[in-house]
């Protein structure tokens, strides 16, 4: 029988050798699990949450209040403006040139007045928001653009109104555009040749009524004056003095009656004062009183002589 035989190779190390378990030391004890925090409940974390959106509310409320109803932002704006204008005066960036672009009609003089800058002012404590509204006022400017240039430029672009037709109130003609807006209160000789409208309301109506008058350029040319009518209804006049008298409601039906009438019949050349158009089913005329022939009187007649 052969005896077992172990080299030195074979024997295990001291490294390799398996470790004997870790002797506990006497009075352990395993270590309890870390207890668990008792949830909140459901009841508070709602009131948490009203709270905070109740006091967000009111915290926004509050500055939107101060914000909107008092004169703050006004202040804190201007404040503002005029240290950003002290500091830009230091360094010397002050107002040298004014330069003014799309001005035909709007006077030079209103327009300096609404811009209140002058040279030597300091350039960055000019409002541009408060000089372009201030422009937007005139009656003239339709809308306006106003921006710095540094070191001392300030432009103001403009787009003026169109001219569309002469209103006369109170004795007064002014130029209107064609939302009845006024442009400018004197009787311009270059706008003379615009209609011109009379009367309380005829202002308002300006479009409507020259949109109806164009319907029909020939006869819309020879239109002179057009008279509001207790702002109910038009009376429009004609190049030879003869007036037509339209209807409070549908006016347009009206005109093209007018239309077809000097069309095939020359109303209009014929020696009348007015024409009623206000009725639909009849046309009231009014002879010019040079016109109307006189009246012819017969002679009496003698009484028969008496047979003697």
């Amino acid at each position: 029988m052969r005896s077992l035989v172990v080299l030195a190779d074979d024997r295990p190390c001291a490294p390799c050798a398996p470790l004997p378990p870790p002797q506990r030391p006497k009075g352990y004890c395993r270590p309890l699990p870390p207890a668990r925090k008792k949830p909140k409940s459901v009841l508070w974390r709602r009131v948490r949450w009203v709270l905070v959106l109740t006091l967000l509310l009111g915290l926004g409320g509050g500055g939107a209040y101060t914000w909107l109803r008092t004169d703050w932002p006004d202040r804190i704006r201007n404040e503002v403006q005029l240290a950003i204008g002290e500091a830009g005066a230091l360094v010397d960036l002050r107002v040298g040139d004014i330069s003014v672009t799309g001005r035909e009609h709007t006077p030079p003089d209103a327009l300096l007045a609404a811009v209140e800058i002058e040279r030597g002012d300091p350039i960055l404590a000019v409002d541009l928001d408060a000089v372009r509204k201030r422009v937007e006022g005139l009656g003239w400017v339709k809308n306006a653009a106003v921006w710095r240039q540094l070191p001392d430029t300030l432009h103001i672009e403009i787009v003026e109104r169109e001219p569309f037709a002469r209103w006369q109130i109170d004795h007064q003609v002014r130029l209107i555009d064609r939302d009845g807006r006024v442009l400018d209160d004197d009787d311009r000789i270059e706008f003379a040749h615009l209609l011109r409208l009379v009367g309380p309301g005829a202002s308002d109506q300006a479009a409507a009524l020259i949109a109806m008058l164009e319907s029909e350029p020939v006869l819309g040319r020879r239109v002179v004056n057009a008279i509001r009518v207790r702002e109910r209804r038009w009376d429009i006049e004609f190049d030879n003095g003869v007036i037509a008298k339209l209807p409070e409601e549908t006016p347009e039906l009206a005109w093209r009656r007018l239309i077809e009438l000097e069309q095939r019949h020359g109303l209009l050349r014929r020696d009348l004062e007015s024409v009623d158009l206000r009725l639909d089913d009849r046309l009231i005329v009014k002879l010019m009183p040079e016109a109307v022939p006189p009246t012819t009187s017969t002679p009496a007649k003698k009484p028969a002589a008496k047979r003697t």
